[in-house]
């Protein structure tokens, strides 16, 4: 399977994505609970501006009946009883002032004195016997000698209002706003506090999630088999555990808790704007199914621009990882140039990839705006006129504006993310596609149990085995190495040598015959369990960053320092680790101290010997050791191979000849077997081999 060739919906996406939040949801049902109530206090603070215009800043223009004051107590009860919203105002001339605050059929109140108070050039009036606001649409003319206003051809008493008598009236807008303005603080003041609370629990929620995907990440890559990693570059691999999982972070710490605000928040709005005004919700909405149709066109072209510009980064950073590596390889052909038009041109390509995304999300955010801002035109356009006609208030319009503004934010901030969600589901189908690769070298259902003392009894029961189709390797080994036995391997290069190291940690799985360990077929035996018994030390040893402790103990706490020094001491490397700057202590790997290629191998010699397995391969371990110190290892080697199932590959002949048996092979199958002598005298191909050698040496000496 392709890692880099994926594609999945959102849907298995978020559902994949939500398993990974599934630890985390008390956290979550938290964090939708403390949105519901940030959702609530934003709704309800362009709610409480218009309750202020239209109640209290221009509630004193609002219709009135006017009752004597003994009447007062039954015109409340009879308002009560129609569920009409009223305020006590104001008291003139020995009579109450009582305010509507809601819309009431005019035939319940006929038979009641109707007032008004309204506003002409800065002067305020109280209408007798007329109720409604002046708009645009109505003729009305003041006369003031006969102190009478004509409306439509109609005449009302009227009369001016002093300062004081407007005071009166407006009392209890004083309070009302007091009232209200504490209210809309408060709302502030709790938003801001739960937001921050809200905040930081998505982010530490996001960033427990993005430990566990990495570490989940890390642990199958771990279990992978060795040819996976040939098949696919380590700088892609890295790309995964690094770039692509910090990419969801955004999706876990914002997106699944904001999904639901937004959602909430969109629906609180309609219904609020609905409850409002039903053709002004209309005409604000009218600009969403355009804005459906560019946000589902953009999400298409930005997500294959996000998958194009990942695929891009992972080439460029196996190129790097690799040319970093081989640096002096690079350097030693002069490569430079050759190296830097190849690095230029995947840099070109991301570039040019991530100038497109940009482009595309420089394109999609203002066109958000632009829906936005046009919804807007028309809610002014439509809802002004209605204002000037006396149709709507206008706290109901200065309202709708914030619930427009409200309403477009999410998109808007959809907008803002869209490209940082599209990078994260992008990243999220690589990642599911890294989980969802299956190692080849599976433990078995139910494994059998090797025990703690092995003996080291090796059979190769007519093994074949190839890396790729039937392109074989291998081909019908049969091979017996009793416990306690030292077996040398040698042949020319691509005979197979170590391929049959490989084989016996199954590293790799072999296609014909059978590989037992004191008698059990190794694919029944859990893989840790297998490798726990079998050390090797490779040509190339790896050394990782940390102390020399550090790096032979290998996380293995239970094995102490003066341990480590006891067995150094007793294969006589111990020498050698004091040589260094501060001995067992010195800073290895990155920024340490830098071993030379042999005495990485002294290093790796003691990391196996500590791990005390039954059997141990040595492949080419001492290719990169000078003369004088082969001679320690060679004393070294008797030593730990006492009691210990022993298999050698060596180019160099002179570090197997005390073996009690040596395999020789030639294109994949055994050739000759016996011991040093034996093989001499049959003077076949072994026989070669140690007299080319022989010649070599000699010609390396008269040089």
């Amino acid at each position: 399977m392709n890692i880099d060739n994926i594609n999945m919906s959102d849907r298995q996406l978020l559902g994949r994505m939500l398993g990974f939040a599934k630890p985390y949801w008390k956290r979550i049902i938290l964090s939708i609970f403390i949105t519901g109530l940030i959702v609530i206090a934003s709704l309800s603070q362009p709610y409480i501006i218009k309750v202020a215009i239209d109640t209290y800043i221009n509630g004193v223009y609002s219709p009135m009946v006017v009752v004597s004051q003994n009447e007062v107590a039954d015109i409340k009860s009879r308002l009560n009883h129609l569920d009409v919203k009223f305020e006590e105002t104001g008291v003139l001339q020995e009579k109450v002032y009582i305010r509507l605050l809601d819309s009431i059929n005019e035939q319940e109140i006929q038979d009641l004195e109707k007032a008004a108070i309204v506003s002409i050039e800065n002067i305020h009036y109280l209408v007798q016997g007329w109720n409604k606001g002046l708009s645009k649409s109505e003729e009305y003319q003041v006369n003031s000698s006969s102190n009478q206003i004509k409306i439509d051809g109609n005449l009302y008493p009227i009369e001016r209002v002093s300062q004081t008598e407007m005071n009166s009236f407006r009392e209890h807008d004083y309070e009302g706003l007091i009232v209200l303005g504490a209210l809309y603080f408060i709302l502030i003041a709790c938003s801001a506090v739960l937001t921050f609370y809200q905040q930081n629990t998505l982010q530490y929620t996001g960033q427990s999630i993005i430990y566990d995907i990495r570490e989940t990440l890390f642990k199958h890559l771990s279990k992978m088999s060795i040819s996976f990693y040939g098949k696919h570059p380590i700088g892609r691999l890295v790309t995964r555990i690094t770039h692509d999982v910090e990419a969801l972070n955004q999706l876990y710490s914002q997106v699944i808790v904001n999904l639901v605000k937004e959602i909430l928040i969109l629906i609180g709005i309609i219904l609020i704007m609905l409850h409002l005004s039903v053709k002004l919700t209309l005409i604000s909405l009218i600009v969403i199914p355009a804005v459906m149709i560019t946000t589902l066109y953009f999400k298409t072209v930005m997500r294959k621009a996000q998958r194009k510009i990942r695929l891009i980064l992972s080439k460029l950073n196996s190129f790097l990882a690799e040319n970093l590596s081989g640096m002096s390889i690079i350097q030693l052909f002069v490569r430079e140039e050759k190296q830097l038009e190849q690095f230029n041109e995947l840099n070109e390509r991301h570039y040019k990839a991530g100038m497109r995304q940009t482009v595309l999300n420089s394109i999609f955010n203002p066109s958000i705006g632009f829906f936005g801002n046009l919804s807007l035109a028309l809610l002014v356009w439509y809802g002004g006129r209605n204002v000037l006609e006396g149709a709507i208030t206008f706290g109901i319009v200065y309202a709708f504006t914030h619930y427009v503004r409200q309403f477009f934010e999410p998109l808007r901030a959809l907008a803002d993310q869209f490209n940082q969600i599209q990078s994260a589901l992008a990243s999220a189908e690589r990642i599911f596609d890294t989980l969802d690769t299956e190692s080849t070298i599976l433990n078995p259902v139910k494994p059998k149990k090797l025990g703690s003392h092995i003996k080291g009894d090796i059979l190769f029961d007519h093994v074949s085995f190839a890396y790729k189709d039937e392109d074989w390797v291998l081909k019908d080994i049969h091979l017996h190495i009793q416990p306690g036995e030292t077996v040398g391997i040698v042949g020319e290069t691509g005979a197979g040598k170590s391929s049959i190291i490989q084989l016996i940690n199954r590293f790799y799985d072999i296609q014909k015959g059978e590989i037992r360990l004191d008698h059990v077929n190794i694919k029944d035996v859990h893989l840790s369990e297998l490798r726990k018994h079998i050390g090797i030390i490779q040509q190339d040893s790896f050394v990782f960053s940390g102390t020399v402790f550090d790096n032979i103990r290998l996380n293995q706490h239970e094995i102490t320092n003066e341990e480590i020094i006891k067995v150094a001491k007793s294969v006589n490397i111990d020498a050698f680790f004091r040589t260094l700057p501060n001995q067992y202590e010195t800073v290895l790997g990155e920024q340490g101290t830098v071993l030379s290629t042999g005495q990485n191998q002294l290093l790796s010699f003691l990391r196996a010997i500590i791990a005390n397995p039954k059997v141990l391969i040595l492949d080419e371990a001492t290719a990169n050791i000078d003369t004088e110190t082969e001679a320690v290892v060679q004393k070294t080697l008797k030593e730990i191979s006492k009691n210990r199932t022993t298999i050698i590959i060596a180019h160099r002949l002179s570090t197997i000849q005390h073996a009690d048996k040596i395999i020789v092979l030639n294109k994949g199958k055994i050739v000759e077997m016996g011991n040093h002598q034996e093989l001499l005298k049959s003077r076949n191909i072994y026989y070669q081999l140690c007299k080319s050698q022989s010649k070599a040496g000699r010609s390396r000496v008269r040089a």
